[in-house]
Parts: C-alpha cells; sequence; structure tokens
C-alpha cells in the first residue's frame, strides 16, 4: 500500500526501515523520505513503526544468542 503519496514511499519500504534500525516516523523520513512532504502520513508511518517494534526486538535478541 502506499503510505506516502508526496514521496511514492509504500509500507514495504517503511517497514524495511524499521527493520534497519529506524525507530521513529523522524528516522524513517531520513531514510527513504516518507513523511518529509506534506507530513500527513507520519501517523501511519509512526504506527507501521511501531508495529515492527516486536520483530525488531526478537531479531536483535536472536543475534545474540551465542553459537553452540
Amino acid at each position: 500500500m502506499l503510505v506516502c503519496h508526496c514521496k511514492r514511499v509504500h509500507c514495504r519500504v517503511i517497514r524495511d526501515c524499521a527493520r534497519a534500525g529506524a525507530g521513529s516516523a523522524d528516522e524513517v523520513g531520513r531514510m527513504c523520505g516518507a513523511g518529509t512532504g506534506c507530513g500527513g502520513c507520519k501517523p501511519l508511518v509512526e504506527k507501521l513503526v511501531e508495529r515492527e517494534a516486536p520483530a525488531v526486538e526478537m531479531a536483535k535478541r536472536s543475534s545474540m544468542v551465542p553459537a553452540a
């Protein structure tokens, strides 16, 4: 789904930014431009980042598990 119409950013790109470490709509904006036009999509960008937080946290924890 196209989330940011001004910059033409798809929700997949926003989720990828969150998985790459963006923890807020402003950080996503710096990474891909979403939310940096009119700003109308910022609440949705923030919600998408929040939804990815559990997956990001799980990935961090699994990368900290020592190899056997």
